[in-house]
């Protein structure tokens, strides 16, 4: 069975927060999973998404440029590798300032809230909360072929297990397989992934679908370092 690829292609996108994006699903065809995904694209600086809010919990994968996301009421600069919390509730929108990196494209993943009860932990889901993968903090992992870190902040709880992973100077990650459905999202760097019998060349935007039970492994064979998000949940 081939590997099931995909990446965003900005000429297949369609409108979407009253067309001030365009954007489309995340996931590789006929993949399935517990939270609801969408590309967001600004195609040029001085654009915004339209400002909104809505009773789910959501992140923003920050993939290419750099801009501002406004969460609450509060700003901060973003760019491609970081992991933008969104609390239900939370008004928020995306901007490329005349200054910014455009094209802006963010993958968001959305899913039903995890309530909170008491008011400390209200308070630290108000406004931006933002992660991304610093290879000082980074552990080691799959039998210290790899390393990783988290993704998702802890102020939100979301319906998957989250971790980058990272490899440098030719490394290769130890084949693996596991129950869990799982998918990559390579945010810099290049090489190859292996599922199965299959190995195909990937590189930055690359989404990478990774069945039940099929024994996998990546290898970076660009120029420096191989930099992906892996989630994984359930099936």
């Amino acid at each position: 069975m081939p590997i099931n690829i995909a990446r965003f292609n900005p000429l297949k996108a369609e409108p979407a927060h009253e067309g001030t994006i365009i954007g489309c699903d995340v996931l590789p065809e006929g993949m399935s999973a517990p939270f609801e995904h969408f590309y967001g694209y600004l195609d040029k600086p001085g654009t915004a998404m339209a400002g909104h809010s809505h009773p789910t919990d959501e992140i923003y994968i920050v993939l290419f440029g750099a801009g501002i996301v406004i969460v609450g009421g509060e700003n901060r600069n973003v760019k491609a590798g970081d992991t933008v919390v969104i609390p239900a509730g939370s008004w928020h929108t995306m901007l490329c300032p005349e200054n910014g990196a455009a094209p802006m494209l963010w993958a968001a993943f959305w899913w039903e809230k995890t309530d909170f009860d008491n008011e400390r932990d209200k308070a630290a889901r108000t406004g931006v909360h933002t992660w991304r993968f610093d290879k000082g903090r980074a552990q080691k992992g799959h039998n210290d072929t790899i390393l990783a870190d988290i993704i998702v902040p802890g102020v939100i709880a979301p319906p998957f297990g989250h971790a980058y992973g990272y490899l440098e100077n030719g490394g290769s990650m130890e084949a693996h397989s596991h129950p869990t459905s799982e998918l990559y999202i390579v945010y810099s760097g290049g090489g190859v992934v292996t599922v199965g019998d299959e190995t195909r060349e990937i590189g930055p935007g690359d989404v990478i679908q990774i069945p039940p039970g099929k024994q996998h492994s990546m290898t970076e064979q660009g120029d420096g370092a191989l930099l992906w998000a892996a989630f994984w949940w359930e099936v």
